[in-house]
């Protein structure tokens, strides 16, 4: 039977609990505009974008820091409540076999997004190929040429970042598999140590 003070700590658990998963999500986003932002500023010394990437990375330390401390509130509190976090070796086990679970899939689905982003491009390249006026047609005072030129660079530009994105989905199931990996070695052993000790 829950106490009265058992029901208002388990609300505040869920609570902040649900804020640090919509924080997660939204490091996620502001990471990848980071990226995207170190890309197309690359060697720029222009001071309000120097400040824009300090201050993004500070953002983002600071929700690593949030997060951190969210996280050790919600386990004190678990901790209080008797919601012992793992101590046995195989609960530590069973919980790194839920992560390798949840890595394996995560892996197995970015597996297959590469090929559906080198379609895509293949297609762009392919629709810009088809729509482009042949050379004898052109004038260099026709500005229809002109924009038609700069269409086809910037789609041939699209379809190189897209395949270096698929290339980077590639790399990323790499290191998912590869993190799974090491996982699986790392509770082998723990398990072959847990049945040495019995």
């Amino acid at each position: 039977m829950e106490t009265s003070t058992e029901v208002p700590v388990a609300s505040a658990i869920w609570a902040v609990e649900q804020v640090a998963a919509e924080l997660r999500e939204t490091y996620l986003g502001v990471a990848a505009a980071m990226v995207l932002l170190q890309r197309v500023g690359a060697g720029c010394t222009h001071p309000a974008l120097r400040l824009a990437r300090r201050s993004g990375g500070d953002a983002l330390d600071l929700a690593g820091e949030v997060d951190q401390q969210v996280t050790d509130g919600v386990r004190r509190l678990r901790v209080a409540a008797g919601h012992v976090e793992p101590s046995t070796i195989g609960e530590l086990v069973e919980v790194l076999d839920t992560v390798g679970s949840q890595w394996s899939a995560a892996a197995d689905r970015i597996r297959r997004l590469p090929a559906r982003v080198t379609a895509a491009g293949q297609q762009l390249h392919d629709t810009t190929n088809a729509d482009a006026p042949p050379a004898d047609v052109t004038r260099a005072t026709d500005p229809a040429p002109a924009a038609a030129r700069q269409r086809q660079h910037d789609t041939h530009t699209t379809a190189r970042q897209w395949q270096h994105a698929a290339e980077q989905l590639d790399l990323m199931a790499e290191c998912l598999t590869s993190a799974v990996a090491a996982l699986g070695s790392y509770t082998g052993g723990l398990s072959g140590a847990g049945h040495a000790t019995r």
